[in-house]
């Protein structure tokens, strides 16, 4: 039997969706180790630090708030180089590594991110698996700082022909500097109700519905808290959530789904509160997977296959890979259908959509990790160099 590749599992991170982090970290090595990976976990502290070892593969201690991951035995500090010589992990120079000794690697075939959010999900992460020039699973720097960003990520949607609410973004110094004439904008651009959003953040964090000026102001500021962009868009009145996952390329799309809401907006404690599990909670139920839902959506056949048509073209559009979720809106009064967003890193990696469709966990995880080499495989076959000579041709000759 050939032995499978050893998989980094990065989980954490500097974002206000750490949390879900974590949880969709260990759900990915639950899954890898039944697939049987060989696993390196990798945690990134609140503070940005990176650590690895063994020992970081227990998600209760996570819930601890007496947790203090510099206590945990042979447990490192970390940091991947971004000098494509090296390609792997260095234990960080403050590590204990005995008199004299050189900073030894930590091997990794494939690494493996389930970072939510900013410094994760954006497209930085990304950007440092590509300096380093090593295989890494899910969407490229493009997709997904594209992904991340709902203003251009609508204006990319938008230019390829998927239905999407028009907004009005503006930034904090904008906000600052003229908060009437933002709110006389926003009234005149969708009226009430209307949605209030952070650009760049996920999990519903920080996302308000407003009906009166008050409520707009304070849901402005909100948000201004969390992110530098807002953006505003009316608020559908009568409709349902519809989610669709897609893994490529080459693009499959999975079964749909609908989320089940406690209140007018699907919210960050119906993503992941539900079941009262969370941290505490832990393995393959907890986070996202924990959400009320219906699988499959109760939608019409018809409708269906315009769901997964549209995430089909919406994931290509962007050009991402791995696995996305794309959610929309079914406004129910008229049948209008609006793609809402990409996660082009959904928590739980939507295993339980995939499941619904005939894809086990851990053959989502293999799957996942066999396109991530094959496309270092084959970027590997690009040319990152041209000799043009300039500086023998005097191009850096000293000015006169």
């Amino acid at each position: 039997m050939m032995k499978k590749e050893s998989v980094a599992v990065i989980f954490g991170g500097r974002s206000v969706e750490h949390e879900v982090s974590v949880i969709t970290g260990h759900q990915v090595m639950d899954a890898l180790s039944a697939a049987g990976y060989s696993l390196l976990p990798i945690y990134i502290a609140k503070g940005g630090e990176w650590y690895a070892g063994r020992a970081l593969y227990q998600i209760r201690q996570y819930s601890d708030p007496s947790f203090r991951v510099e206590g945990l035995r042979d447990v490192h500090r970390v940091s991947l180089s971004p000098d494509r010589s090296i390609r792997q992990l260095l234990l960080h120079p403050d590590a204990k590594t005995g008199f004299l000794k050189k900073p030894p690697l930590l091997w990794a075939d494939v690494f493996f991110p389930a970072v939510h959010g900013s410094m994760g999900e954006d497209g930085t992460l990304q950007g440092v698996f590509e300096l380093a020039d090593v295989p890494y699973v899910g969407s490229n720097v493009l997709a997904s700082a594209l992904g991340m960003d709902k203003v251009r990520m609508k204006a990319v949607f938008k230019d390829a022909g998927i239905p999407v609410i028009d907004c009005l973004p503006f930034s904090r110094g904008e906000w600052k500097s003229g908060r009437d004439a933002i709110a006389s904008r926003a009234e005149t651009f969708c009226g009430y109700p209307m949605m209030v959003k952070p650009v760049s953040l996920g999990s519903s964090i920080g996302i308000r519905r407003c009906s009166t000026p008050a409520e707009l102001a304070e849901a402005i500021d909100v948000a201004f808290e969390l992110d530098e962009r807002v953006l505003v868009e009316r608020a559908l009145l009568n409709f349902i959530d519809v989610n669709c996952s897609v893994l490529g390329p080459p693009e499959e799309a999975s079964v749909c789904e609908q989320p089940c809401r406690s209140e007018g907006i699907l919210t960050f404690e119906d993503k992941y509160n539900q079941g009262g599990k969370g941290i505490k909670g832990g393995g393959i139920k907890g986070g996202m997977a924990s959400q009320a839902r219906l699988i499959p959506a109760p939608i019409s056949p018809e409708m269906t296959a315009r769901i997964q048509d549209l995430s089909r073209k919406a994931f290509r559009a962007l050009g991402a890979s791995g696995v996305a979720r794309i959610d929309f809106l079914l406004d129910t009064s008229d049948q209008s259908l609006y793609l809402n967003e990409i996660n082009t890193l959904p928590g739980a990696l939507s295993f339980y959509l995939w499941e619904a469709s005939g894809v086990p966990f851990d053959e989502l995880v293999s799957r996942l990790i066999g396109m991530a080499l094959e496309r270092h495989r084959t970027r590997s076959e690009t040319r990152f160099s041209f000799e043009a000579n300039l500086l023998r041709a005097g191009g850096a000759r000293k000015k006169p």
